[in-house]
């Protein structure tokens, strides 16, 4: 089962298969990372719903001008992050004043829900959902190379653009890692096992799996360092800005400008 879950997580990380053809895989990788978080800076600064719905449809007319499945994409979007942003807005109903919907009452405890509180968690959830559709759209349309590109392109800090790059090379390899521990386990069990036994098996794999990743940390970084490793990530892509670039840099700010107008002129409630 252990086996079968990493093995589901490795292609839950994998994007590759969907960087090739597509409107937004033509885009040059800078202009798409500015264009995208343009539109997730104008989902964070509205407060309405409405604004949010234009930034969402957009998200999906990109999904689909990219030829990703729109079933693929939903499930991706909303098994984890905007589930947990539900959970956590769960309690705005009953701890915000304002018109009561429902009335609930245990002895002398009264719960409230209101219509104001409700509207404030379907908002944070729906923000939430946004910012990371657009999020997943960006990762699933870009070569995880050019998207480092990208960051070095508008100078982000170097550690963090090596260690995203490193993080993202290596998790795969200790994935296979861990499927092959649990593979050797599973294949020398005879019988079931108590969840005791199972506990302290995964806690021992998880430890034999930190301490590889360490040892094998510092065989990578020596032999980068043996081949002349200065700390800068060097790329052959030559990316060149072109027409299909500016324009679709224009729509984003002109899509992210509508959605500031809607809220401005207060025509989402």
């Amino acid at each position: 089962m252990l086996g079968s879950f990493l093995k589901t997580f490795q292609d839950i990380l994998y994007n590759e298969r969907f960087s090739t053809y597509g409107v937004l895989q033509q885009i040059d990788p800078r202009v798409k990372l500015f264009s995208i978080a343009t539109l997730v800076l104008s989902a964070v600064a509205v407060r309405t719903i409405a604004p949010l719905l234009i930034v969402l449809v957009t998200a999906l007319v990109f999904c689909a001008a990219s030829r990703i499945p729109l079933k693929f994409f939903f499930l991706r979007t909303t098994i984890f992050i905007p589930i947990f942003a539900c959970m956590i807005s769960l309690p705005l109903p009953f701890i915000t004043p304002g018109v009561a919907l429902a009335n609930f009452e245990y002895g002398k405890l009264v719960v409230v829900i209101t219509r104001e509180g409700l509207y404030r968690a379907t908002q944070f959830t729906l923000r939430v959902w946004v910012c990371v559709s657009l999020s997943v759209l960006l990762i699933l349309t870009t070569r995880f190379s050019r998207l480092i590109g990208a960051m070095e392109g508008f100078r982000f800090p170097r550690i963090l653009v090596t260690m995203t790059a490193i993080t993202y090379r290596f998790i795969f390899l200790f994935i296979n890692e861990a499927y092959r521990m649990a593979l050797a386990r599973e294949s020398r069990t005879v019988r079931g096992t108590r969840w005791r036994e199972n506990v302290r098996s995964l806690a021992n794999m998880i430890a034999t799996l930190f301490i590889r990743a360490h040892e094998r940390g510092e065989r990578v970084y020596l032999a980068m360092m043996a081949r002349g490793y200065t700390g800068t990530l060097r790329s052959l892509d030559n990316m060149k800005y072109v027409k299909r670039d500016w324009i679709f840099a224009s729509i984003s700010i002109l899509i992210s400008l509508a959605v500031l107008s809607v809220e401005y002129l207060h025509l989402g409630g």
